[in-house]
């Protein structure tokens, strides 16, 4: 008897007392037996009648393994569906997390912008109205993609939303309680880089904590100069990298410091994760941080919405096709000329 055969099947078998046995296979898989009694006739078993049963078990075989294959195809089909309604659910979760509508600030012109590589991405924006007309500016990137990221950003987001509002000028305590609270509730491997800012446009002060994220960049506006290109180190513009503290969620306890620089009427501040300076063109030649800034110096003095799509026209231009390997996202923050 077939020693492939589990135990309890070859002991099943020899129960049947058969007289023949015809294995049931499809290229050397073997995928069931037929056991045979005596013939009626009570004679053996001819040539003829093994010929015409081993052709017999053949075509059984392929029908067999035809039918596992189309029962196959039918489960991967529906896992995959589910997995595309679940993808689409958390994509249109994602969507509504995005800020719906932005808090009038005054003197200042403002906007985000999201394009995710994948279906559900792991960057993250947000612009919150805070007391005495403040507002909150919030960028991060969470580790990972699909729907592990999607929820931890939706901690991200409501943990953010409640304590932003009672920070009032401790925003480094703020993000160290957001850090304690994102790192109860998400896995070991589960973290996201943070820039979290406070614009009050009667002091035109803004007040930031950098949690491991890329500097956003400030580029100061002068009535003699404009938009003066040397206004930072090597001739790159404002970086805003003083202070912070690590990543946020990864570890258990952390201290961050806030800093704090003053605005002026027609300066810009572009916030961006890691997605725009790192997109690659088909030579696997990145962007990079230098073109990333002439190109926001191409736009200066335009409005946010238009700095925003054209920095964001030149990355796709760069990557000439190349399939995009992360979420791309642009904060832009206009100060106007006009006195507020």
């Amino acid at each position: 008897m077939n020693s492939s055969l589990p135990e309890a099947e070859r002991l099943n078998l020899a129960a049947l007392e058969p007289r023949l046995l015809l294995p049931l296979s499809v290229k050397d898989k073997l995928l069931g037996v037929v056991s045979l009694g005596e013939k009626r006739s009570e004679e053996p078993y001819s040539g003829i009648d093994l010929r015409l049963l081993k052709s017999l078990a053949t075509q059984t075989g392929l029908a067999l393994a035809n039918a596992q294959l189309t029962t196959a195809v039918a489960e991967e089909v529906g896992r995959r569906e589910k997995m595309n309604r679940e993808l689409e659910i958390a994509r249109e979760v994602q969507e509504r997390l995005f800020p719906q509508r932005l808090p009038y600030v005054a003197g200042l012109d403002y906007c985000g912008h999201c394009r995710t590589a994948l279906g559900v991405g792991g960057d993250y924006y947000d612009f919150l109205a805070l007391p005495d007309g403040m507002l909150g500016i919030a960028l991060g990137d969470v580790s990972g993609k699909g729907i592990a990221a999607a929820l931890m950003m939706a901690s991200l987001q409501a943990s953010l939303r409640a304590e932003a509002a009672r920070a009032g000028n401790d925003i480094g305590g703020m993000i160290g309680r957001l850090n304690q609270m994102l790192y109860d509730a998400s896995a070991e491997d589960r973290y996201a880089t943070l820039f979290y800012a406070q614009y009050d446009p009667a002091s035109r002060r803004f007040t930031y904590v950098n949690a491991g994220h890329n500097p956003p960049m400030v580029f100061r506006y002068n009535a003699e100069n404009g938009h003066d290109s040397s206004d930072g180190h090597d001739g790159l513009p404002e970086r805003l990298d003083e202070k912070g503290g690590p990543v946020v969620g990864l570890l258990m306890e952390c201290q961050y410091e806030q800093a704090e620089i003053a605005l002026v009427p027609g300066d810009v501040v572009v916030l961006y994760t890691d997605g725009i300076s790192e997109a690659m063109n088909p030579a696997l030649e990145e962007w990079g941080e230098k073109r990333l800034v002439d190109s926001a110096r191409e736009t200066l003095g335009r409005p946010a919405q238009e700095i925003a799509a054209r920095i964001m026209s030149a990355a796709n231009a760069f990557a000439s096709g190349a399939p995009q390997s992360d979420d791309m996202t642009l904060v832009v923050l206009s100060l106007a000329h006009s006195s507020v």
